[in-house]
């Protein structure tokens, strides 16, 4: 593949047109990228890129000087100004130096940037090569850094040596001196990549790894390493720094400029756990284990916190949420005397487990917008209850206090639901009544049709029209409300439960759907609803 190299000041730029462009479709790939002209000369005089993408106006060496020299020296790489408007002069005095083309930063459009490229790769391939010249692609580095860290820090594979000698191989800007290591986890990722419409999460990973370097790189005190989706490890070195308070301060501006960055062009936040001081690349897998520890508080704290050290996490956060919870008149009123004090005491039993494991936690919440759903649709037979669920957004959440704020929209939703009751047709009406009457039955939608006295087609219309779901979906939510009123029973297996309220035999089928619809599957959900005694026995 052709080398490219971009210069351009403006970070926002030139980390989009990097990752918003399909390189390897021109077989070109994004070899380096500066944000002046200066640094770009210096790796442009080790490697000699095919490409160069560059601004005009950019500090320490600017673009027209960055050509003039490439034009000394070469007449081969193909030269693409990035301009404004404003700038088109120069642009005309850059194209007299064999510029290849020209894109504009606040019209370019991908459609424009294709086109500009596949110009350039034609220049490539009609370009004579000289004797004894190879191309070959330049190694990624960001992925070599990220295979070694993990090779080091987790599989064991290199010693502390050899993972000095590659930092020092590639330049990477570690020392042994001094260390501390930040793990960054990105806060409500689900949401983050729903917003950027990026299913897999390519476009964010890229974009913040472009970022984390380019902060490192102004810091010059360490490296940013992914981990997975959602965390990164920040190492980072102080060998010239003999206070520790200074480091401390030291890091938190490193933080802080991350955050700010995050917050930016992300409109969101991360969270960070903080290790404390060490020397020696043998330290790093025990400063990585202090910063992972602590960063755990977050799932109690909330999003957009630095954690350091073994103190507990603060709860205020979601106490505040429980009580805003227990006070909630709109559904306190839907219950009876007896199920608002089994409310009050899911509210306690939570409350008394903050300081207990992440997954208790959570199947706690999972329990608890189960009962208030069963409790509410048993109470007022709404069948709108039937229809709303949480339990993917629950999923979503990444602390508690996110979860407990998904909880008081929901409550608050059913509890709107009920003062609006869902007015429907008779024809539904009536087939709402037989399915209760036969969901445990082998029905079907023509089953229920034809004693509704409806067409197959027309029912199921009706179905996704008054309560916006399908016939299938409602005879399952149904069916679930059922099998979790027997499973808390405790007197049957789970696998029993499945045919008593309708399903086939293959119990796969109704365990998948269960998690679907309550978050955990029979087991644990009948291990959850029993008393203790009964679970022992």
């Amino acid at each position: 593949m052709y080398k490219v190299m971009i210069v351009e000041d403006e970070m926002l730029v030139r980390i989009g047109l990097k990752n918003s462009v399909e390189w390897s479709k021109f077989d070109l790939e994004v070899a380096a990228d500066f944000p002046d002209g200066q640094a770009a000369w210096d790796y442009y005089e080790r490697e000699k890129p095919d490409v160069v993408i560059t601004d005009i106006c950019m500090p320490k060496m600017d673009g027209m000087e960055l050509i003039a020299n490439i034009r000394k020296n070469d007449k081969d790489t193909r030269v693409v100004v990035l301009s404004c408007l404003e700038e088109f002069e120069l642009v005309r005095k850059a194209m007299t130096l064999g510029v290849s083309n020209y894109i504009l930063k606040l019209t370019m459009t991908e459609q424009e940037i294709e086109q500009v490229l596949g110009t350039v790769r034609e220049e490539l391939d009609g370009r004579m090569p000289q004797k004894g010249e190879a191309v070959l692609p330049a190694p990624n580095l960001d992925l070599m850094k990220e295979k070694m860290f993990k090779d080091f820090m987790f599989y064991h594979i290199f010693s502390p040596e050899e993972f000095g000698r590659f930092a020092a191989q590639f330049n990477l800007r570690l020392t042994a001196s001094r260390l501390v290591v930040c793990v960054m986890e990105v806060d409500r990722y689900a949401r983050l990549k729903d917003r950027f419409r990026d299913e897999y999460g390519h476009l964010v990973k890229m974009t913040l790894l472009n970022m984390l370097g380019e902060i490192m790189a102004t810091h010059k005190r360490g490296e940013a390493f992914q981990i997975d989706d959602r965390r990164y490890a920040l190492v980072l070195h102080f060998g010239d720094i003999v206070s520790e308070q200074s480091i401390v301060q030291e890091v938190g501006k490193i933080l802080t400029h991350i955050q700010d960055m995050i917050r930016l062009y992300f409109n969101g936040s991360v969270s960070f756990g903080i290790s404390g001081i060490r020397s020696g690349f043998a330290a790093l897998p025990k400063l990585y284990g202090e910063a992972q520890r602590a960063l755990e508080r977050k799932f109690i704290a909330g999003p957009g916190l630095y954690h350091q050290g073994e103190q507990p996490a603060d709860p205020s956060s979601v106490l505040e949420r429980l009580e805003t919870i227990r006070a909630f008149i709109p559904v306190r009123t839907l219950l009876t005397a007896n199920r608002q004090q089994e409310y009050d005491d899911f509210l306690d039993g939570l409350e008394r487990e903050l300081s207990g494991d992440r997954k208790s936690l959570e199947i706690m919440m999972f329990r608890f917008v189960q009962w208030i759903s069963s409790n509410l649709y048993d109470n007022h037979h709404h069948e709108k209850m039937l229809l709303t669920s949480i339990t993917e957004n629950l999923e979503d959440c990444d602390t508690l206090p996110d979860m407990l704020d998904e909880v008081i929209t929901y409550i608050g939703s059913l509890a709107e639901q009920i003062r609006n009751r869902l007015q429907m047709s008779g024809e539904i009406t009536k087939a709402i009544q037989y399915i209760k009457q036969h969901y445990t039955e082998n029905i079907s939608l023509q089953t229920v049709a034809d004693h509704v006295g409806l067409s197959f087609s027309y029912l199921s219309s009706l179905f996704r029209k008054e309560l916006q779901i399908s016939f299938i979906d409602y005879l399952n939510r149904y069916r679930i409300e059922r099998a979790k009123e027997l499973l808390t029973e405790g007197r049957h297996k789970p696998s029993d439960v499945a045919v008593m309220v309708g399903f086939s035999p293959e119990y796969t089928y109704f365990s998948k759907v269960f998690k679907k619809i309550t978050g955990l599957n029979p087991n644990e959900y009948r291990r959850q609803m029993l008393p203790p005694a009964v679970r022992k026995s």
